[in-house]
């Protein structure tokens, strides 16, 4: 082991502390680091899952849309009586609306069985059923239901369905109005 020459300058040594306490606790940083990682993932699974589990469950009308994507293979991409309906007031979208958050108010149809949209504002129903959405780039409602995948080879029957309106999706509202689309339905 070389000796510290008596010349060099104080600031210049090197100070044991950091790198030292790193070396010293390697282990415990690395499975900390893990178990953070895993914290962050359960809480992502957690939050779906809680929507699934706890929301009410709900019938929506799907309308056509092409399903098929040739790099994704079949998934039906879904749209709904709500999906280009604008806030009371609003003549047009404009680029300032993308990213908004907005809210439709849906009510039960007369069938008893299906819900549709009844009003879309910028502001938080105070009561009811309602979902809770941002305007998209391509300035269509958004609310995280409007895509769903299937076996492959599907995407034709559940086109048809849709187009033929057959098709229902079950979705799962929180009191919120957080949405997580459960399955679809063909009638």
């Amino acid at each position: 082991m070389s000796a510290i020459p008596d010349d060099l300058p104080s600031d210049t040594l090197p100070r044991p502390g950091l790198w030292e306490w790193v070396r010293s606790h390697q282990r415990a940083i690395l499975f900390g680091t893990i178990a953070f990682q895993m914290l962050v993932l359960g809480s992502m699974v957690f939050q779906s899952t809680w929507t699934l589990v706890t929301g009410e469950t709900i019938l929506l009308r799907v309308v056509p849309v092409d399903p098929r994507d040739l790099f994704r293979g079949d998934y039906v991409i879904l749209g709904y009586d709500f999906t280009m309906k604008r806030p009371e007031g609003e003549t047009q979208w404009n680029e300032s609306h993308v990213g908004r958050e907005i809210f439709v108010t849906l009510a039960p149809e007369e069938d008893g069985k299906h819900w549709q949209g009844i009003t879309v504002t910028w502001t938080r129903p105070t009561i009811g059923t309602y979902l809770r959405g941002q305007v998209g780039n391509d300035l269509r409602n958004e609310f995280s239901i409007g895509q769903f995948f299937l076996q492959e080879s599907k995407g034709k029957e559940y086109e048809d369905a849709a187009r033929s309106r057959r098709l229902s999706a079950e979705v799962a509202i929180t009191a919120d109005g957080t949405a997580k689309l459960k399955r679809l339905v063909l009638e």
